[in-house]
């Protein structure tokens, strides 16, 4: 049992360290802009050694240039530019924070009071990376989505960069420690049932 919650929570501190970094750092996607090299992320882009904040002018002026040119009806979700960018950003910090909650569950699980006798902690450990891999999860196909389907369109060489890839990682990293701590809570489950007779 304990083997299970050490190697959960090896992966939970882990996969909590690559969402923060994956979240502040600023290349999720590479492209070159006039000749340059540029790169962005969820809070800046930088072209020409200079970073600028996301902002909803650089974005909007995008789709205000996709509605003059296309005939294409667009979903409420991708007609307002911020709504995606908003919607990454939420989705990676509310999976870190539930990824925390998780190891902070996690970390009392090894310890045994009486009080929480009812309540099991690394259930709930288990559960809390589930909902952690399920925000980065959403974080991601919607990043990948509108970066496929109109942000990729504009630029002519493009590609997926090492910010984009530190989140996967952490989906899978989130996903196992889940798995782990329910394993753990399983094997506890059984113990408890076939223990007194």
């Amino acid at each position: 049992m304990y083997s299970f919650m050490g190697g959960g929570l090896f992966c939970a501190i882990v996969g909590n360290i690559l969402l923060v970094v994956s979240t502040a750092t600023d290349y999720w996607m590479q492209y070159r802009l006039s000749g340059s090299f540029a790169h962005q992320g969820l809070w800046r882009y930088c072209m020409s050694g200079k970073c600028y904040m996301q902002t909803d002018s650089i974005a909007s002026s995008f789709f205000i240039y996709l509605r003059a040119h296309t005939f294409q009806v667009f979903s409420p979700l991708f007609y307002s530019s911020s709504a995606y960018w908003n919607a990454t950003r939420a989705f990676m910090i509310l999976s870190a924070m539930s990824c925390f909650a998780g190891i902070i569950a996690g970390i009392l699980s090894f310890a045994h009071f009486s009080a929480f006798e009812r309540f099991n902690r690394s259930f709930a450990a288990g559960i809390m990376f589930f909902v952690s891999t399920l925000f980065v999860l959403l974080a991601m196909a919607i990043y990948t989505g509108v970066t496929v389907n109109f942000l990729g369109k504009r630029f002519g060489d493009w590609r997926f960069s090492w910010s984009y890839i530190l989140g996967w990682v952490a989906l899978l990293m989130t996903f196992f420690a889940g798995i782990f701590y329910m394993c753990a809570y399983r094997m506890h489950e059984c113990r408890r049932v076939a223990g007194p007779r």
